[in-house]
């Protein structure tokens, strides 16, 4: 097949590149097409990594997930007894629900434990019978200590707040392959250690460590991909993923279903994970950011594997540029680079400094409403396996719908849109009455589904507004940052045993702040990622038609030193 079609000749655009020794990248992508046999076996590739983050990113929902206990009654029962509800119970336990699992009562009569012969005295309970042993409460005795239970949820997020920037770093400096191996691999190492942990210290040190190593495959896993392709193709690499993500979540839902006991769950779930180090031999690293880094012959290598993979002829002009060194440029881009860091040239700019204050508030609201709305699902009348299946469920209307619209309507519409309902549902939850269960189910799974459509449109949209030589470094920040809300969402429940209506308003609240802001950000429908932080702040200014073509352009010596150059 001949890259001859009028599209994919060199344009006016393509031969001033040329003569500034800028290459074009996306010339290249179209050159290379977009579904041959190449991009289909990256795209295997990563929607196996993405299914393993939906598989593993909230384990803790379930491993460290609340389970019936009562209090010990020593003068009705032996220690090591398994009855859990004799019929002396009630009398026994406190009527308030906060206190009958903490407190009992006393018996009248020592040696006579039956209904009505206990007095209203309570006295704090010291040992406490577990309806089941499936989850950590029961292994490490955390019986009336909420707050170790729900830390492992803020441990796991404070983890990925830690891992982020340093992946995101990886990432960027030496690519997204090794980003995404390093962390698929580790996740499944370091995570399957939690099996074998013999203390609740043990267990919450682990599962940090765990998301310190594996927080970032998805982030490399998007960019690696959405990299690869161009810019019409970047709303169905989005839902793509999003789906991915969802066959994960429901794969864990199963799997914990069917292995309860969290030791054998681990056992079952972490260690295929370490299967990724094959990926050395079988993932590319990405084109563009090979040659956003000046990797000319490593770029080349592939480029010439991925053409006779998908059975294309790449133009003569392009095979030129990529054989063709200037050591000048060469030399003045490692002097260029050597003289200002990555976040100096950020700090530079009002415009991209900005843009990054904004996005990392919308990825608070996400993350907290996200995985607030996730770690609440269990507790929704009925099976919590069943409620969280159907709350991750619904995330596939979110992914379709944005694949739909994103295009259409544009992201800044559709994101509002997605804030706006999302926080609307949610604050309306807190007015539904106790009898109406039904609209409050309704009204949460509405919710979840905005906040997904959002979560979804967020990984594109940053990704859109930041140039290739920092997109991971910048889209990690937001990301790091953002993790303020989950790590603050694993502590909803415990608030609402205090104020049941609080965490619902508190999540419509956050969500209607970042619909606000979305007011003040460009739009970035039609425009092809930038490669300068020059192209980037030009998203703002310039017509969507004509945003690359002149930063192309005008690109001049200062913006070439952060330019895929050769």
């Amino acid at each position: 097949m001949s890259m001859s079609d009028s599209k994919d000749k060199p344009s006016e655009n393509d031969g001033q590149n040329s003569k500034c020794g800028v290459f074009d990248a996306d010339r290249v992508m179209r050159e290379l097409g977009q579904a041959g046999r190449f991009h289909l076996r990256v795209y295997v590739l990563v929607a196996l990594a993405a299914v393993q983050v939906g598989l593993l990113h909230t384990t803790y929902i379930f491993l460290a997930a609340d389970i019936p206990y009562r209090c010990v009654v020593p003068e009705c029962e032996a220690a090591n007894s398994t009855e859990y509800n004799p019929l002396w119970l009630e009398s026994a336990l406190p009527e308030s629900t906060r206190d009958r699992r903490c407190f009992s009562k006393t018996p009248l009569d020592a040696e006579y434990c039956a209904p009505g012969n206990f007095s209203d005295e309570l006295r704090p309970c010291d040992r406490w019978l577990y309806a089941s042993k499936d989850t950590i409460v029961a292994e490490f005795n955390l019986a009336c200590q909420d707050w170790k239970r729900t830390l492992v949820g803020t441990i796991h997020n404070i983890g990925m707040l830690v891992s982020l920037p340093i992946l995101g770093y990886i990432s960027d400096r030496w690519g997204r392959k090794r980003a995404l191996i390093l962390s698929c691999t580790l996740v499944g190492a370091i995570g399957s250690l939690k099996a074998f942990s013999f203390s609740y210290e043990m267990y919450v040190i682990v599962e940090f460590l765990e998301t310190v190593a594996g927080a970032s495959a998805f982030p490399a896993a998007y960019i690696l991909t959405i990299e690869l392709l161009g810019q019409d193709k970047r709303v169905l690499t989005t839902a793509f993923l999003g789906i991915m993500l969802v066959i994960g979540g429901l794969s864990f839902a199963l799997l914990a279903k069917t292995f309860p006991y969290w030791r054998t769950f681990i056992l079952v779930v972490y260690p295929p994970s370490l299967l990724f180090l094959s990926y050395i031999y079988f993932l590319p690293e990405s084109i563009r950011w090979l040659l956003s880094k000046g990797h000319k012959e490593e770029a080349l290598v592939i480029i010439e594997k991925a053409a006779k993979m998908n059975n294309v002829t790449l133009s003569d002009d392009t095979i030129r540029q990529l054989t063709t060194v200037d050591e000048k440029v060469k030399i003045d881009d490692k002097k260029d680079q050597e003289e200002e860091g990555l976040w100096l040239q950020v700090l530079r700019s009002p415009i991209i400094v900005t843009r990054l204050a904004i996005c990392s508030w919308w990825w608070i609201t996400c993350t907290f409403v996200f995985y607030g709305l996730a770690i609440n699902s269990v507790s929704l009348a009925g099976d919590k396996y069943t409620n969280y299946m159907l709350v991750v469920s619904v995330e596939v209307i979110a992914v379709v719908t944005n694949a739909l619209v994103l295009d259409r309507i544009g992201r800044k519409r559709t994101l509002l849109i997605a804030f706006v309902v999302c926080g609307i549902s949610c604050t309306a939850i807190a007015f539904v009455p106790k009898n109406m269960s039904w609209l409050a189910t309704l009204l949460y799974l509405v919710g979840k589904i905005a906040i997904t459509q959002a979560f979804s449109g967020i990984y594109m949209y940053t990704s859109e507004l930041f140039p290739t030589h920092a997109r991971h470094s910048m889209l990690g920040f937001c990301s790091m940052v953002g993790r303020i809300g989950s790590i603050v969402a694993p502590q909803m429940p415990l608030l609402a045993i205090y104020i049941e209506w609080l965490p619902s308003v508190l999540f419509g609240a956050t969500a209607l702040l970042a619909g606000g802001l979305m007011l003040t950000t460009p739009e970035t429908l039609n425009t092809r990622l930038p490669d300068t932080i020059r192209e980037a702040e030009l998203i703002a200014s310039q017509p969507q038609s004509t945003k690359r073509d002149e930063a192309k352009g005008q690109t001049n010596t200062t913006d070439a030193q952060v330019t895929s150059r050769f």
